[in-house]
């Protein structure tokens, strides 16, 4: 799991103002998609053995995705917390696993890789970072729990890219994901053979920040290819001295003054002629109390999410269980009927993350939540609203928010309107089939 830290907040930040402009000029005109039905859509390889969507462990029977690979990192910290849930959700269905982390292990029948382990000892010597890291080595299970872990993550990218190809020589694709990241597997897979991947393809959410490469987010999960893969091992031949293991270098990067290494990765990739083909919102980086609802992703299928907990992933198993058209590639129009029943005219103690539209006093909408209530009607966009006292805060898009206890005298008090939900809803729906987005960036 990516730690919101310091430094990370200051990059996000300013990768933030990127990706506001990348969202307004990807939807202010028409962005093409490919329409994916139950029943159709288009394969690159036409021998794929039958998937019956919509069924425990689908596609993972009959060998679908054998020639895909699940890369799961972590930190130590978390073998005895997030990982054993994580696992035996995903274990069940006996797929093709990795999992990565900066100590080894083993739990159930899966061995952990420390992916920091054949690194030469130049990185680690005089190096801060790896303070933690050598504690770790000494210390058992129970006690890995250093707050420190954190500055590890950004070192395990490169390596584990190394590791991963030379582990899992005949895998076609590799799906890099977090303790905190859903997948739907079924989407996932339809969306996949759409692709060769003999070609160089790196598939994400993708953060734009000012004058740097465009990146995927890792927290919402992303895609490398077979052909991207050996693009990055036939790079870093350059940098190994031993051509027997893999992961022993950091490609001439000096990632103590790097931010993040799901943004170092895209500097790599970059230097071997793979850049990002940004597949948001499919490749989410909200939870589904947080995703922003709206016409311009009402109808995409939905690949990932992120930010999920160990409660949200038993909620989300139960819904998905009760689906009323499994067989269906699933979309946010479907996802939405997991939050709408908590939407209501005023939830107390509650923030719905209203953030189109800031009114602050002396305007009158400060006054009262009625207030604020009024102003909401009055803006022909706003379908929710938020009140805390002297701020009012009005949404354009629909979404469910979190618990926000008060602070002192102030409080929060959030709502919908809930006869624009509906019309919304009958203005846009149903979906006829999974929009699956043309990329942006594309190239």
């Amino acid at each position: 799991m990516v730690r919101l830290t310091p430094t990370r907040l200051l990059c996000l930040a300013a990768a933030s103002v990127g990706t506001t402009i990348f969202l307004y000029h990807a939807f202010a005109g028409e962005r093409g998609f490919d329409v994916i039905t139950e029943h159709s859509f288009a394969s690159t390889r036409p021998s794929d053995p039958k998937v019956s969507f919509g069924e425990p462990c689908s596609p993972f029977k009959n060998s679908a995705m054998k020639d895909v690979t699940i890369v799961l990192k972590f930190g130590a910290a978390e073998v005895d917390g997030a990982l054993p849930a994580y696992l035996e959700r995903l274990s069940a269905c006996k797929p093709n696993l990795l999992l990565f982390s900066d100590r080894k292990d083993k739990i159930q029948d899966y061995d952990i890789v420390d992916v920091l382990a054949n690194l030469r000892p130049e990185y680690k010597y005089d190096n801060p970072d790896f303070d933690v890291y050598d504690r770790l080595q000494n210390e058992d299970r129970s006690s890995g729990k250093s707050a420190d872990g954190w500055k590890l993550d950004k070192y395990k990218f490169l390596p584990m890219m190394e590791i991963a190809a030379h582990m899992r020589p005949q895998s076609q694709w590799f799906v890099f994901i977090e303790l905190d990241t859903y997948v739907n597997w079924d989407n996932m897979y339809r969306f996949l053979t759409h692709f060769s991947p003999s070609q160089s393809h790196y598939f994400g959410s993708p953060i734009w920040p000012k004058k740097k490469t465009v990146f995927a987010h890792g927290g919402s999960g992303f895609v490398l290819s077979r052909g991207a893969m050996n693009r990055v091992v036939a790079r870093g031949r350059m940098f190994a001295e031993n051509q027997k293991d893999p992961g022993t270098h950091l490609f001439g990067k000096d990632v103590r003054r790097e931010c993040c290494g799901d943004e170092l990765l895209a500097k790599v990739l970059k230097e071997c002629s793979v850049t990002i083909r940004g597949y948001w919102p499919m490749f989410n980086g909200e939870k589904p109390s947080t995703v922003r609802f709206n016409a311009e992703q009402w109808c995409e299928g939905i690949l990932t999410m992120h930010h999920l907990n160990g409660g949200d992933f038993a909620d989300m198993h139960r819904w998905e269980e009760n689906r009323q058209q499994p067989k269906k590639p699933l979309t946010f129009e479907e996802l939405f009927t997991y939050i709408e029943s908590s939407l209501g005219s005023k939830v107390d103690d509650w923030s719905n993350m209203s953030e189109d539209v800031t009114l602050r006093r002396p305007n009158a909408a400060t006054k009262s939540f009625e207030a604020c209530f009024g102003a909401c009607l009055r803006d022909s966009k706003c379908i929710q609203y938020e009140y805390s006292g002297d701020i009012c805060r009005l949404g354009h898009v629909m979404r469910l928010g979190h618990k926000e206890s008060p602070i002192g005298a102030q409080k929060w008090a959030s709502g919908w309107v809930k006869d624009r939900i509906q019309a919304f809803k009958a203005a846009h729906s149903p979906c006829t089939g999974a929009h699956f987005v043309h990329p942006n960036p594309w190239h």
